[in-house]
C-alpha cells in the first residue's frame, strides 16, 4: 500500500468540513458532499480491485534460459479485459536482480478491450532462477490518495546461466595447488620440461628451451620433456537449501558467486583435459567426474538449474562425505565450497589427504 499523506490530510479536512456543514446546515447539497466523501474510499477500493482483476499481461523473452549480463529482447503485452477504464496503472519491473528497459512510459491508461504492446530489453545481473520483467503493478484511486501494489499472477521466470571466469583460479591458484605437494598422484600426469638436454627440434615449445645452455653451445638446446605427477582434486559444493529463498536478493547474489566459482573451476580442468571430481546436491547427492569439455557441458547444464536438497539431512551427509574423502583417499586435494559466504575467500576449505 502506497499512501500520499498530504492528499490524505486534505481529504480528512474536507470530510470533517462536510460533517460540520451537514450537521449545522442540513439540506441536499451538504448531505451530497458528506456522502460523497464517506463513500469515496470504499468505492475507490472496489475500483482498484476491479482494475487489477481485468488487468491482463503476457511477457516473452527469446528463451527462459538466458546468459548472465547479456541483453535479451523483451516484449510485454497488456490488455484491459473488463468494462471500465483503467487509469494510470504503474508498471513495476524487477530492478534488483535484472535491468528492465522499456520503450514506453511506466504509467499505462487502458480503455475497455484495448491492448498495448511494449518492447524493451532485459539484462540479468546474477546467475540463478528468478523472475524478471514486469513483477508488480500499482493501481491508484482517482485522486491519488493511496495506491495498492499487486503481484503479476504469472511472472516470467528464467534460469540465468553462470559465467565462466578466472574467479576460481584467482582464489585457488590451481597450478600451485595441484603441483606443489610432497605426495604424488598415480592417476594424473602432466608433461613438463625435465633436467636432461638435447639439440632443439622444430616443434619444441619455447618454454622447453634452455637459454643459458643454448648460449654456451652456440645452438638452441631443449630440455627433454618429463612428466610431473599431479594430485587428484575433489570439489565439494555445499549449497544452501533454496526452497524458501528464491526471491531473496542476498541469496541470489550468493548463489551467483557460488555457481560462477563452481563452473569456472570445472572448466579450468576440462579445457586442459584433466580430471576433477565434483560432489553437489541436485535433489539427490551427485558425484560426477569432469575430465573433458563434453563432461563439463553436462555438469554446466545440470548445476545451472540450481542445487537443492530433498532432505535436510543430506546436507550433513555431504559434509561428512567431504571429510571422509580427505581422510581416506590418498593423494587427493579436497576443496569444500560453501554457499553461505559471498564474494570472499572465507567460504573455502582446502584439505590435503597427507
Amino acid at each position: 500500500m502506497k499512501i500520499n499523506y498530504k492528499r490524505l490530510f486534505i481529504y480528512l479536512i474536507i470530510l470533517i468540513a462536510s460533517v460540520v456543514w451537514a450537521s449545522y446546515m442540513g439540506g441536499t447539497l451538504p448531505y451530497m458532499c458528506l456522502f460523497t466523501m464517506l463513500f469515496y474510499l470504499p468505492l475507490s477500493v472496489i475500483y482498484i480491485l476491479v482494475s487489477n482483476y481485468f488487468f491482463q499481461t503476457y511477457q516473452e523473452l527469446p528463451s527462459r534460459r538466458v546468459m548472465k549480463n547479456e541483453e535479451q529482447p523483451y516484449e510485454l503485452v497488456i490488455e484491459d479485459a473488463g468494462f471500465f477504464r483503467i487509469n494510470d496503472a504503474r508498471l513495476i519491473t524487477e530492478e534488483n536482480l535484472a535491468t528492465s528497459l522499456l520503450d514506453s512510459d511506466r504509467l499505462i491508461n487502458l480503455t475497455p478491450g484495448k491492448r498495448v504492446v511494449i518492447k524493451g530489453k532485459v539484462k540479468c545481473r546474477y546467475a540463478g532462477i528468478y523472475n524478471v520483467g514486469l513483477v508488480n503493478v500499482c493501481f491508484y484511486d482517482p485522486f491519488y490518495i493511496y495506491g495498492a501494489v499487486f503481484q503479476i499472477p504469472s511472472p516470467y521466470r528464467v534460469t540465468v546461466m553462470p559465467m565462466i571466469t578466472e574467479v576460481a583460479n584467482r582464489v585457488l591458484d590451481f597450478e600451485n595447488l595441484k603441483n606443489s605437494s610432497r605426495i604424488r598422484s598415480l592417476v594424473l600426469k602432466e608433461p613438463v620440461p625435465g633436467n636432461e638436454f638435447r639439440p632443439y627440434k622444430p616443434g619444441d615449445p619455447l618454454k622447453s628451451i634452455h637459454w643459458k645452455a643454448s648460449a654456451s653451445a652456440g645452438e638452441l638446446i631443449s630440455r627433454i620433456p618429463d612428466t610431473l605427477e599431479l594430485r587428484s582434486v575433489v570439489m565439494v559444493l555445499v549449497a544452501e537449501n533454496s526452497i524458501s529463498q528464491n526471491s531473496d536478493t542476498d541469496f541470489i547474489k550468493r548463489r551467483d558467486y557460488f555457481l560462477e566459482f563452481a563452473v569456472s573451476a570445472a572448466y579450468y580442468f576440462a579445457q586442459k583435459g584433466e580430471s576433477i571430481r565434483i560432489l553437489y546436491p541436485r535433489g539427490e547427492l551427485k558425484d560426477v567426474q569432469v575430465a573433458s569439455l563434453d563432461g563439463f557441458s553436462e555438469f554446466y547444464e545440470d548445476i545451472s538449474k540450481g542445487p537443492f536438497y530433498n532432505r535436510e539431512k543430506d546436507m550433513e551427509k555431504l559434509e561428512a562425505q567431504s571429510g571422509s574423502i580427505a581422510e581416506n583417499e590418498q593423494d587427493s586435494i579436497v576443496i569444500t565450497v560453501r554457499e553461505h559466504e559471498y564474494g570472499t575467500e572465507h567460504f573455502l576449505e582446502i584439505r590435503n589427504s597427507d
